[in-house]
């Protein structure tokens, strides 16, 4: 069990994650999996009272300045949920703190905090972007990564509150009925379902809106991938009986994007992810009364 004077420590003091043994970082990334593997692949969240707030993020990508000062707000804010569209580590300075500084806060209020699995929470685009080379230069041994990547196995890939706004990483699959399909199926008992959802669910992290478009085309970003435009995303929505989409997985100029009729919000919380030299607003989302409002990190 693990103590919570130590996640205190862990919160109030992030930047000093760094100090911290590797045998101290297993203990969170045991109890972080035990909370997750528990959750369903579709979160379903309930607010009783319209006032009660959600607070959303987006892809924070290491930049702990901007995680703190989300804490701040939240903090001040005081919502009934704190939902992470994922994207926690790669390209920043800080990917370990925010990533363990996250799985802390997870670990301290569960019913609170949730993380969800963004394009990012695997080891591949790890290898590619940053973490995993980073990972290996403070703790020599690539087995030792096998934690991490235990984690993201284990994490939701969306959150349906009060079944009206769904929030993930990346866009809409091609497969309407996803979300209703992979209600109520643990994330740990995501390899009895993989092989039929696995599509799906990579869409889930990958895909993106695509304003005067029809229907669905090929994405850059790789096999399988798709962009998307307002016609499908209309009948999504209405085949789901959805009324708002919170998304993350790009970064724009304002900081955050509406698209399709205001129906779709993309946001991005890290205020740094091309260095110090480009930055942009870091951005988050605050769902109260049924409404959905960006907002500015300032």
């Amino acid at each position: 069990m693990i103590e919570q004077s130590f996640l205190n420590k862990i919160i109030k003091y992030p930047y000093k994650i760094a100090k911290l043994n590797f045998n101290q970082l297993i203990l969170v990334f045991h109890e972080a999996f035990k909370l997750f593997r528990e959750e369903a692949l579709i979160l379903e969240l309930k607010k009783d009272n319209p006032q009660e707030k959600v607070i959303v993020i987006g892809d924070l990508h290491g930049d702990l300045k901007s995680l703190m000062r989300l804490l701040d707000i939240i903090n001040l804010e005081n919502p009934k949920y704190v939902i992470f569209l994922g994207d926690i580590v790669d390209r920043g300075l800080y990917q370990l703190e925010c990533l363990i500084l996250v799985l802390a806060l997870k670990i301290k209020e569960s019913n609170k905090y949730y993380l969800l699995r963004g394009n990012h929470e695997t080891l591949e685009v790890n290898r590619n972007y940053g973490f995993f080379q980073d990972f290996l230069n403070r703790f020599k041994d690539p087995k030792k990564f096998n934690h991490v990547t235990a984690i993201y196995n284990a994490l939701p890939y969306s959150a349906l509150i009060n079944e009206s706004i769904l929030c993930l990483h990346g866009g809409i699959p091609e497969e309407f009925n996803a979300i209703n399909r992979l209600r109520g199926i643990k994330t740990s008992e995501i390899n009895l379902t993989y092989e039929n959802a696995a599509k799906s669910l990579l869409q889930i992290m990958w895909n993106d809106p695509k304003p005067n478009l029809k229907g669905f085309t090929v994405s850059f970003r790789g096999r399988d991938i798709r962009f998307f435009g307002e016609d499908v995303f209309t009948d999504f929505m209405r085949e789901n009986q959805l009324d708002y989409l919170i998304r993350a997985h790009e970064r724009f100029p304002d900081g955050y994007k509406w698209f399709f009729n205001k129906q779709l919000l993309s946001i991005f919380s890290s205020a740094n992810y091309r260095g110090t030299l480009t930055p942009i607003p870091a951005s988050y989302a605050i769902i109260r009364n049924k409404i959905v409002i960006p907002k500015i990190i300032s």
